[in-house]
């Protein structure tokens, strides 16, 4: 007698992995490959890039003063070395307070795009992958949540020894240079909060693209890696001027 399979097995839709935007916060720190299987079918972009921002809108509301004062400090600091005086009102520390805060909190919310479109160019044609833009940009924003978070434990410190010259990174070992030193800058790329967001976001590019892992690596350190090595070449370019 013939077999055949109950017409229900044969018709049992694909079920499409479902997870919540809110969940993600968290998972993307103890399940990031459940988080990326997820996103891959159905990505979001709305709640982890509002909350990137807050995290990052806190993290400069609380540091605003010292990084106000450092930049004054190095404005005045320039005009000095170069000989030139004041040729008109020099901006003051509230001034650039509110300036810090306003302009660091919207140019941060840039970094996820910037790193989406390398990745997406690199990903889709020169490693021959197939992914859209909403999904790698949706893996930067879950990704960034770890940076931001990394910032906001770093600034009570900060606020504790009155310094910027706090870091989880290598730069914690150069306190004697200054915080805009091409090698500073270098070493404060290699932290532990930096890593952590490479990793995890080499196995979301993995997993959308179907990359092995190391692939997936690859491209992270291509695309995100790549702004932190621009940020190291310009102090390296600029940052004796």
């Amino acid at each position: 007698m013939e077999n055949v399979q109950p017409q229900e097995a044969v018709n049992q839709p694909q079920t499409i992995p479902q997870f919540s935007s809110w969940k993600g916060l968290a998972q993307v720190f103890y399940q990031p490959s459940q988080l990326f299987t997820g996103i891959k079918e159905n990505p979001k972009i709305l709640v982890p890039w509002l909350v990137f921002f807050v995290l990052m809108f806190a993290f400069f509301v609380l540091t605003a003063d010292l990084i106000a004062k450092m930049q004054l400090e190095l404005m005045q600091e320039k005009m000095a070395k170069q000989g030139i005086g004041a040729s008109g009102p020099m901006p003051t520390a509230e001034m650039m307070k509110y300036s810090v805060i306003g302009f660091g909190s919207i140019a941060v919310m840039l970094t996820p795009l910037i790193a989406a479109g390398l990745a997406m160019f690199i990903g889709n044609f020169v490693m021959a992958g197939r992914s859209n833009f909403k999904q790698i940009l949706s893996v930067m924003l879950y990704g960034e949540i770890i940076y931001a978070l990394g910032t906001l434990v770093v600034a009570p410190l900060m606020l504790v020894k009155n310094s910027l010259l706090v870091s989880f990174s290598l730069a914690a070992f150069f306190k004697n240079l200054s915080i805009q030193d091409p090698l500073y800058v270098a070493m404060s790329k290699i932290g532990l909060f930096y890593i952590w967001e490479i990793v995890v976001i080499g196995i979301g590019l993995s997993i959308i693209y179907g990359f092995p892992r190391n692939k997936g690596y690859l491209l992270a350190v291509l695309s995100m890696g790549m702004l932190s090595i621009l940020h190291v070449l310009s102090q390296f370019a600029f940052g004796g001027m």
